[in-house]
């Protein structure tokens, strides 16, 4: 049975929260809900892009994640650090500075005598030597090492992190739950049956990411999720449902996509929702092709068949982790008959698929939970009490 602290010091979370990512975000609201069991929420401080927000969302304290002081001066009277879960160490997408941020923190604390934890990462890609020599330097004064896949344990032992400090489990998002959607929700996001379509007609989720940094050809691509849009609508007689897992940034893709398509059908999910409410909307779908992995997690959590396309080794990890490799599309490798001969899998094999799914995410929900437990073990072990040391 879990019992709350109450005399703990505040613990502070880092990651990518405040900007809109509904899988960073699931995480975080998975993370809080675990150590509210063990902690009040009082006593968690998020860094955020959006603090007053992630305040509101959480019921948490929350400071900018670029308000250098107030972090310092929170960060001294902490009891414990956590760098948060999702793919904060890595310098394929973005200009890199990710890595010097996230590091530079656990650095931080570390300075300040604090208990640091690596929450349920994932790590890497990592091109640059130097990141690599920062990683190294840092994780080997981490208290707690906890990763989401089997190969960023790899990477870590590669770079001289003794296997018996790092723990594997899964991505923390496993513990969120579904959020009841109301019918005047179902009516604005097109759930509604109509008198034209039956309960066999096909739902299909879509979610993308912004490919200009990964795609040879930007219209090319455009262009052919065009044209698979329009085959799911015409002759597959789908609803299609694109979803933005983070709006500012999805939102251009989806629009250029619809701009191209002979059949402008398609529902487009036009505002940021909760994680708890996008896993209700795909729960109401029957397949969902995505590009962010959470889709793809969000997809297990409800037992919806999917096809993952794979753009990072994190989506195809995450997919050989369920031991489902034939619903993996490489992103070079998306047309209209590839992606109906993976329909067609599904069909056929879609029982089996969806038994999986579930003995998976009872697995990893469990996996998860024990990261908690271990959370928990390690805040008694440090004895992070007001004002005491740790030991």
């Amino acid at each position: 049975m879990s019992r709350v602290m109450n005399d703990l010091k505040p613990i502070m979370i880092s990651g990518y929260y405040g900007f809109g990512n509904c899988g960073d975000e699931a995480i975080l609201m998975a993370m809080i809900q675990g150590f509210s069991n063990y902690i009040s929420k009082e006593k968690i401080i998020v860094l955020s892009n959006k603090p007053e927000k992630t305040k509101l969302l959480y019921q948490v304290k929350a400071i900018h994640r670029l308000k250098f002081f107030p972090i310092i001066s929170s960060l001294k009277h902490s009891g414990i650090f956590i760098s948060g879960g999702g793919g904060l160490l890595q310098d394929v997408s973005g200009k890199g500075f990710s890595v010097i941020y996230y590091l530079g923190l656990i650095i931080l604390a570390r300075l300040f005598n604090i208990p640091t934890v690596v929450y349920g990462q994932g790590i890497g890609p990592i091109k640059n030597n130097i990141n690599k020599i920062l990683i190294r330097w840092s994780f080997k004064k981490v208290n707690l090492i906890i990763v989401r896949d089997k190969q960023s344990k790899i990477f870590l032992e590669k770079l001289g992190i003794l296997s018996k400090n790092v723990v594997v489990n899964a991505d923390t998002a496993f513990l969120i739950k579904e959020k009841e959607i109301t019918n005047e929700m179902k009516k604005k996001y097109g759930l509604e049956r109509s008198s034209s379509r039956t309960e066999n007609t096909l739902r299909i989720g879509i979610v993308l990411r912004n490919c200009k940094d990964i795609a040879i050809d930007y219209d090319k691509k455009i262009l052919q999720f065009a044209r698979i849009a329009d085959y799911l609508i015409e002759k597959k007689q789908a609803d299609v449902f694109f979803i933005p897992f983070q709006l500012d940034i999805d939102i251009s893709i989806i629009k250029d996509i619809v701009q191209r398509m002979k059949f402008p059908k398609a529902k487009i999910i036009e505002e940021e929702l909760t994680p708890d409410l996008v896993l209700s909307l795909i729960s109401k779908l029957s397949i969902i092709i995505g590009m962010r992995l959470h889709s793809i997690i969000f997809a297990t959590l409800v037992a919806k068949p999917f096809i993952a396309i794979d753009y990072d080794p994190k989506v195809s990890n995450y997919v050989q982790s369920l031991n489902l490799p034939e619903l993996l599309i490489n992103v070079n490798q998306i047309t209209v008959k590839n992606i109906d001969n993976k329909l067609k899998y599904l069909n056929v094999h879609r029982d089996m698929i969806e038994s999986i799914l579930k003995s998976k995410a009872q697995q990893f929900e469990q996996e998860v939970l024990s990261n908690v437990q271990l959370f928990y073990q390690f805040m008694e072990k440090k004895c992070i009490r007001k004002d005491s040391g740790y030991n």
